[in-house]
């Protein structure tokens, strides 16, 4: 134990659904939640203490501090035991000290908050109330478990909150006990429960009794049957059952439930009629009746296609993107001419910041319908997609299901955001549950393991996001339409900080947009001087925090308009935090450009080869990944059997060493598109003479010198027109799409040279080089 006072420590916070402790008792629990189970370790690795509260609604999955109750009790863990569930621990506890929140502190990794004191008043309690509860607790049912320990103890002892700790009364109720500051309060509160539980205890010793009495077997079954709906109907006078599921009934009724989910419903209505509140298994099934009463069984909205309002859309929320916007707009063609069809299933591919999930909520403004976002990155349960089974404690159905309650319709547009980033664990395969979810031949009857009972998707709008198709299984990606979204050049990002980043972030800095002006070169020294990346997402964090300056600025009265140039912006920001990518070979010979790209979109890589006296050792650097390596080694086999032809002395590869470079073994590389880029540079280092300045290549090569189609050619091409590169060498296959994007787009000035073969690229990288041979 610390020696610190309470009020002075930093208490990890762990929220109990359902249960309620008090000081001086001993509770246990379940601990599941990630932040919760956080906060256990941090608690054990410190002076074993931890403040637990309840929750005001057991369904919140994540609790905010308004979904919390003020007062808790510092508790001291006991025992912890892991079960057989992965992450879930069974956790023991002793009540210390009631204590209120003064100040949440943090929430993550775990939610830990500081705590002022909540002491009792000075009342005194007389000792015919004491016994009066002690007598009352003898004959009560709830509580008859802990009598002999409770007996046991002085008349002196505050049954109060082991009393309200034990006996079967709602939440609130034990959480209003544990809120009295008054002693005599609490006691007198206890009272009519502890009645209530005689009553009960009394009716069922009564039945007992007269049944006993009877002559035969048969004779107490029929009486029994007699009587039990008066048992029942008493029962719920005493404890209100009745009242909750007359409620439950109605919204059922209200629902308008299939025929088959109806049925069981009603099932379910009839055990909880039955079944008094007090039953472990009364709150699974209200929880349960409340999730099938609130989801949306046929609430839906008008969801019309209206292709000029669409295109209106996607022109006012994106800049350019022509191609992406016309296969948008095709899609939401054949859903207006046939609403039935079984459509595609869009998925945007590109890299952070590119808009894909403004895309989406375009397309959802576009057709009418809500928009929700259900993010999957780094989800490794099933259960998170299929649902939990109800017999598991704080079971909830999965994302899906509880997106529509969210929402309030079965037609949403969903965006399942990072689908690429899906995990498979122990605890299932969460892209396997999403092929039924997003499957049209299936979904029309998906069964959630928590609702046991199928619910119609086939109405909602799917569309995934990713940064990369690499991590996608196979059989998801099948039943995926990949729309790639390139990165921005240049002048695209300029333009859009121009047009949609600058009036925004002045209208969040509560500025006017007259009261700040950005000249051209300084959005252009933004992007190139202090951003790295494929799309805008950083771009808009630095223009934010030149107009917070500006906003400081005006506040202090040093200014009331201001003009930011590109000296302006270095003076508020700082020294550039990057050098403008740039072709920085400066006449070296085996140096050869080519473009990579990455999760975080396209760039700039050097492909760099030495050679140096030895005995034909091929070494390759750089944090390279196996495919990248084999591409090293096809170049050098591939000279090594035709250097002579190409006027190259056999001799120099069999009595040099070459060692082949890949800068910035910071961030790993892989892939085959380099292929081309490496035996120019081997061709390069053997000439001993520089490549073509201003030129980047790329293609991936075979043994015998065949030049093969690369991927995500135009997010390559866009980091091309970023890095100041003129020309570009690509695979004669890549033709075809290549043409159609500058058709569609004409975005990129660059000069495209297409070739089939090394002996094709070699003229064009490395003019004079043995032209004439055939490998």
């Amino acid at each position: 134990m610390s020696e610190k006072s309470p009020e002075n420590v930093v208490f990890p916070l762990v929220a109990l659904r359902n249960l309620v402790v008090f000081p001086g008792v001993f509770a246990a629990f379940r601990v599941g939640r990630p932040r919760s189970v956080v906060a256990l370790e941090q608690a054990t690795e410190g002076d074993g203490r931890l403040f637990v509260v309840a929750q005001r609604e057991a369904a919140v999955e994540e609790p905010s501090p308004d979904d919390l109750f003020d007062v808790g009790v510092i508790c001291e863990v006991r025992r912890i035991h892991e079960e057989e569930t992965p992450d879930v621990r069974q956790v023991l506890v002793e009540g210390l000290e009631r204590r209120r929140i003064a100040e949440h502190v943090q929430f993550e990794p775990y939610h830990a908050v500081r705590l002022e004191p909540f002491p009792d008043t000075p009342d005194e309690v007389p000792a015919s109330l004491r016994r009066e509860v002690r007598q009352l607790l003898a004959s009560s049912i709830g509580a008859r478990q802990t009598l002999s320990q409770l007996e046991a103890l002085p008349d002196s002892y505050a049954l109060d909150y082991a009393v309200a700790f034990n006996v079967d009364v709602s939440v609130e109720d034990k959480q209003k006990v544990l809120e009295e500051p008054s002693p005599l309060t609490r006691y007198r509160m206890l009272v009519p429960v502890l009645k209530t539980e005689k009553q009960i205890a009394d009716a069922g010793r009564r039945i007992r009794d007269e049944a006993k009495s009877s002559v035969s077997e048969q004779e107490r079954r029929l009486w029994l049957e007699e009587r039990r709906e008066d048992m029942e109907r008493e029962l719920a006078e005493l404890t209100g059952s009745d009242l909750r599921a007359d409620e439950l009934r109605e919204r059922i009724e209200q629902a308008g439930l299939p025929a088959e989910v109806r049925q069981e419903a009603e099932r379910e209505l009839v055990r909880l009629s039955n079944m008094p509140s007090g039953a472990p298994e009364y709150g699974v099934i209200t929880d349960y009746l409340e999730w099938l009463g609130a989801l949306p069984w046929n609430a839906s909205t008008d969801a019309v296609v209206d292709l000029g309002k669409a295109r209106e859309v996607l022109d006012r929320d994106h800049y350019d993107r022509r191609e992406v916007k016309e296969r948008i707009l095709e899609y939401l063609s054949v859903r207006k001419l046939r609403p039935e069809r079984e459509g595609a299933l869009l998925c945007f591919v590109g890299a952070p910041g590119v808009g894909k999930t403004s895309m989406g909520r375009s397309i959802a403004e576009a057709t009418g319908r809500r928009f929700h976002r259900i993010s999957l990155g780094g989800v490794r349960d099933e259960a998170e997609v299929r649902g939990h089974r109800r017999t598991y404690v704080g079971a909830l159905p999965g994302r899906i299901i509880r997106a529509l309650r969210s929402v309030g319709v079965s037609n949403p547009v969903l965006l399942l955001d990072e689908i690429d980033k899906l995990q498979v664990s122990p605890m299932g395969d969460p892209a396997s549950a999403l092929l039924e979810v997003m499957d049209p031949e299936h979904n029309s009857s998906f069964v959630d393991s928590y609702l046991a009972v199928p619910f119609d998707l086939s109405r909602i709008m799917f569309i995934g996001t990713a940064n990369t198709t690499d991590t996608i299984p196979p059989v998801l990606l099948d039943r995926l339409e990949v729309i790639e979204l390139p990165g921005y050049s240049t002048e695209e990002k300029t333009a859009i900080a121009r047009q949609y980043l600058l009036p925004k972030q002045v209208r969040a800095a509560g500025l006017e947009q007259e009261r700040v002006d950005l000249e051209e070169g300084a959005l252009e020294l933004l992007v190139e001087g202090y951003t790295r990346e494929a799309g805008v997402r950083e771009l808009e964090r630095q223009i934010a925090a030149v107009c917070r300056k500006v906003a400081r600025g005006y506040l202090e009265g040093r200014r009331a308009y201001c003009y930011v140039d590109r000296r302006r912006v270095a003076d508020l920001l700082g020294p550039h935090k990057y050098s403008p990518e740039r072709d920085e070979r400066s006449g070296r010979p085996g140096v050869c450009p080519t473009l990579a790209v990455s999760p975080a979109g396209g760039r700039l890589l050097l492909v760099e080869v030495t050679r140096v006296d030895g005995k034909g050792k091929l070494i390759v650097t750089g944090r390279v990944g196996e495919a990248l390596r084999e591409s090293a080694f096809l170049a050098y086999s591939f000279w090594k059997g035709r250097a002579e032809r190409f006027g190259f002395a056999p001799s120099v590869l069999t009595e040099s060493d070459f060692h082949v470079h890949f800068p910035g073994a910071g961030v790993a590389k892989g892939g085959t598109a380099v292929g081309l880029a490496v035996a120019l540079a081997f061709a390069s280092a053997l000439a001993d003479r520089p490549l073509a300045e201003g030129a980047a290549v790329l293609g991936e090569i075979t043994l015998s010198g065949r030049v093969l189609r690369v991927d995500r050619v135009r997010e390559r091409l866009a980091a091309a027109s970023r890095a100041g590169i003129a020309r570009v060498i690509l695979p004669e296959r890549n033709r075809p799409e290549v043409e159609a994007a500058r058709d569609a787009e004409n975005a990129l000035d660059l000069e495209i040279l297409y070739v089939k073969s090394i002996q094709e690229a070699l003229p064009v990288g490395l003019p004079s080089a043995g032209a004439g041979s055939r490998p």
